[in-house]
């Protein structure tokens, strides 16, 4: 008589039981959400998904974080789908900049970086002008890089901008004072950085840009021209930019709103960077009821809590 069991199929396997190589590979496919969800099952997934960024959506558009005055919720904006979630660190915060899913901010009299996705926190060293009004900042690399420069610019005295600039591992703030020349309308709207040139750009309207060298410390002002030119010495921006991109259609504003929105960088592997502007959405003195909206790429980081600058 054979033995009970003896002819019977495996027991199947469970998921928890996949080798940790396997699970990481997993890991590293899935996208921003899929990833959330998947680092949410129990320590094994979360500890092999531990370099998982979501890179896979990278190239695609960036998605949008949507604050209401008042409200604790943000809504997150992609492609196809909406979502809503809780992130206190940043509600009453100001965005200076947006790259590599990680957010420039400024609230209650502190800089940090901060990634809305993981809920890790990089404080920066203490700015050196209490009010942020008109800043507009951009950063090299992911704060977590050794290389990660930092650079906020703002109008101090029409024509001179001021740019403080600070390096990874930095304790203080080195100040730099161009002549920017740009009359009366000294309004940024965009800043990003080009690795290859070392060279922080700042966009002011439509037809200007302000270059800073990190190397030399120099700053050159540039015009844009539009359409094809066959003159030698044509430089070509590193960037491309994208400028009224806030998506009114499928926004619905109360009567009395309006809309601050912060821009990005961001890397298309087919193309130079991609820059979206900053605007400022339905503004008149009608509206009271400021709205907050920051554009971001859907990136994850898994960082401990007490990262340092």
């Amino acid at each position: 008589m054979a033995n009970q069991g003896s002819m019977g199929t495996e027991r199947p396997r469970s998921w928890t039981d996949l080798p940790m190589e396997m699970l990481s590979f997993i890991a590293i496919k899935l996208p921003l959400l899929e990833l959330l969800s998947f680092r949410g099952t129990c320590k094994d997934f979360r500890s092999a998904s531990s370099t998982a960024t979501a890179a896979i959506e990278s190239s695609k558009k960036p998605w949008l974080l949507f604050h209401k005055s008042g409200d604790s919720k943000f809504v997150i904006y992609n492609e196809n789908k909406t979502y809503n979630r809780e992130i206190p660190d940043i509600a009453g915060a100001v965005c200076l900049a947006s790259y590599q899913g990680w957010l420039l901010l400024h609230k209650d009299n502190t800089m940090f970086f901060f990634s809305p996705f993981s809920l890790s926190k990089i404080p920066l060293p203490k700015f050196p002008k209490p009010q942020i009004q008109g800043h507009v900042g951009a950063f090299s690399n992911a704060p977590t890089s050794k290389t990660c420069i930092v650079s906020i610019i703002n109008p101090i005295d029409s024509p001179w901008f001021e740019i403080n600039m600070i390096s990874k591992g930095g304790n203080t703030w080195t100040q730099h004072k161009v002549p920017g020349y740009y009359g009366s309308n000294l309004n940024v709207t965009g800043a990003t950085y080009d690795n290859k040139g070392e060279t922080f750009y700042y966009m002011f309207g439509e037809k200007s840009v302000l270059g800073f060298s990190v190397k030399d410390k120099i700053g050159t002002k540039y015009n844009i021209v539009e359409g094809s030119t066959t003159r030698k010495d044509t430089e070509y921006l590193p960037y491309f930019y994208y400028e009224n991109m806030f998506p009114k259609k499928k926004i619905k504003l109360e009567d009395d709103e309006y809309v601050d929105v912060c821009g990005l960088t961001y890397e298309n592997k087919n193309s130079k960077s991609i820059v979206y502007l900053k605007e400022a959405v339905n503004v008149s003195e009608t509206k009271t009821r400021m709205c907050k909206a920051v554009w971001i790429q859907p990136w994850f980081y898994e960082a401990s809590k007490d990262l340092q600058w």
